[in-house]
């Protein structure tokens, strides 16, 4: 029997070809890393030759059109010029990259941001077009990347160029997703870096010189099912070991923002299984990441009444259960890239105001310092930093809307659940335009609204029992074109009652459970217990 294809899996009767070698150069010729990926050396001489073999073939020219057929139903959302013209788009903060349906959504929706502000002409464009160095998709579920605005707008890729360019186990599953199984997304995202292969270098659409120009690498996915828990942590480690440069004195950061299951939300339907997911996701990406950023949908949700940022054609793209969720967490993303990306500040602000950017590893490098000193570095688990963005409705700036602002940051509006009387300590930014933050210039300098952030209801920093301090880092920016102030926040290694429910669940089907899933647990039980170990303000030497 003649042999199908095993790269787009179609077999011979429906090839427009008279043999695997015509069919292949035909349909594949402008893919060679993909038909390296599958045949090895077999199909080299095609290369070699394939202008003569184009030219003599009976078929059509495979170098027809040169894209995909279907550039995607976009309406007006097109893709957004980016060009440099000012020669001011510097700091190129992270490399983004969306694993599984979770985070490809998440991506989507912020390069759709990026493109709303950029098409509507908004200075605040420059956020996002400074503040990325690079991005791409990577799924083992062939039908979600074919749906996302990365896919069929930005890249116009078709079947086949997703298979080469975006697949996680390219030509080692069925692209049809790996459901709760994590360990069958770590299998198959282990499986493209077996025998030397290296996709980021080969065949995925982002180049490793692009990866390490970004000051760090976010990953951006769920710790829910199978590819964002399974796969990520496996993504992570090569990239530490393929693509970052080796003998650094100081690593390129890597980063995690992660949805985890919600107590209470759709994911907890599925019983116990999206718990002990979320404990073994969260815990696996702790030994290889610096950082985790948790996002919860339940606490998305209501922050989205009052964090709702211009995002057009995120319905079109996100499903609709999570095109409101998305926006606080993209409004969060945007506020942390622009942390450190100075061009994006009111250069007419006197420098008072202005005050000081901070570089993405001050974010968790004062936390890594407060970890016991005989604990080794390849042990010591990400830092968690959990994600808060408040809003401030009111021209009037006093002690007592900054309360509220407090208030409405730490209580209302934080994006994932935890107790911020418990944290390690805190760096958070306040923003807003010119005219109101000259105000809250006098209340930063003078220490109020560090006091106020100390006091009892919010960090509650002299309550701890250690010799170590809750330091709080303090930032502020003139974001010209706002209406408004806000206050964004990361509290480092808070408890979070959720997580620590998730933690016992596994824990007892560790200590009790006879099935598969137990016995797995079991498995990886040493990379568990380091991150909640170093949960709360207690466990704070």
């Amino acid at each position: 029997m003649p042999e199908s294809c095993e790269i787009c899996y179609t077999a011979p009767a429906d090839w427009e070809a008279d043999s695997i070698e015509e069919h292949v150069l035909n349909t594949h010729g402008d893919a060679q890393a993909s038909v390296r990926a599958i045949y090895g050396d077999r199909f080299t001489h095609l290369f070699e030759e394939g202008a003569d073999a184009a030219a003599d073939a009976d078929g059509p020219d495979p170098s027809g059109g040169g894209g995909p057929d279907d550039p995607g139903d976009g309406g007006d959302l097109g893709p957004v010029s980016m060009d440099d013209d000012d020669g001011e788009m510097y700091g190129r903060k992270w490399f983004l990259i969306g694993i599984g349906g979770a985070g490809n959504n998440i991506v989507d929706a912020v390069l759709l941001r990026r493109d709303t502000l950029a098409r509507n002409h908004e200075d605040r464009a420059r956020i996002w077009q400074g503040g990325l160095a690079g991005y791409g998709l990577l799924n083992t579920n062939i039908a979600e990347l074919e749906q996302t605005y990365y896919a069929k707008e930005l890249k116009e890729y078709s079947r086949n160029d997703l298979l080469s360019n975006s697949i996680i186990g390219f030509g080692k599953q069925g692209y049809s997703g790996m459901g709760y199984r994590w360990s069958n997304g770590a299998k198959v995202a282990e499986a493209d870096f077996a025998d030397g292969s290296n996709p980021f270098r080969d065949r995925w659409d982002m180049t490793s010189q692009d990866i390490r120009d970004a000051q760090a690498v976010m990953l951006v996915h769920s710790v829910t099912k199978g590819t964002g828990c399974g796969a990520t942590p496996v993504i992570a480690e090569k990239l530490r070991e393929e693509v970052q440069e080796s003998g650094l004195v100081i690593d390129q950061a890597i980063l995690s923002s992660v949805v985890i299951p919600s107590e209470g939300g759709q994911q907890s339907a599925v019983g116990g299984r999206a718990k002990t997911n979320g404990v073994i996701g969260l815990s696996r990406i702790s030994r290889t990441a610096d950082a985790i950023i948790p996002f919860n949908n339940d606490h998305l949700r209501r922050a989205s009444t009052d964090i709702h940022p211009r995002i057009e054609g995120i319905e079109r793209y996100n499903p609709p259960e999570f095109a409101e969720l998305n926006k606080p967490l993209v409004a969060f993303l945007e506020a942390f890239t622009m942390s450190s990306t100075p061009q994006l500040t009111d250069r007419d602000a006197t420098m008072n105001i202005r005050g000081s950017v901070f570089d993405v590893a001050d974010s968790f490098r004062l936390v890594e310092d407060k970890y016991p000193h005989d604990m080794a570095p390849e042990e010591r688990p990400a830092v968690v930093l959990a994600p808060a963005l408040g809003r401030l409705r009111s021209d009037d700036i006093s002690e007592s809307s900054l309360e509220l602002l407090t208030r409405n940051t730490l209580l209302q509006n934080r994006l994932a659940d935890f107790d911020p009387s418990t944290a390690w300590g805190g760096n958070f930014i306040i923003y807003g335009p010119e005219e109101q933050m000259a105000d809250v210039s006098e209340y930063v300098t003078d220490g109020t609204l560090q006091g106020i952030l100390n006091g009892e209801e919010f960090l509650d920093a002299d309550s701890r029992s250690g010799v170590e301090t809750v330091d709080v880092q303090l930032n502020q920016l003139v974001i010209p074109y706002l209406d408004d102030v806000f206050m964004w926040g990361t509290l480092w290694n808070p408890r979070m009652p959720s997580l620590e429910s998730m933690y016992e669940h596994a824990k007892r089907l560790k200590d009790e459970g006879q099935s598969v899933q137990a016995e797995q647990i079991r498995d990886v039980w040493d990379e568990v217990q380091p991150l909640f170990d170093c949960l709360g303000r207690s466990n704070m030497l």
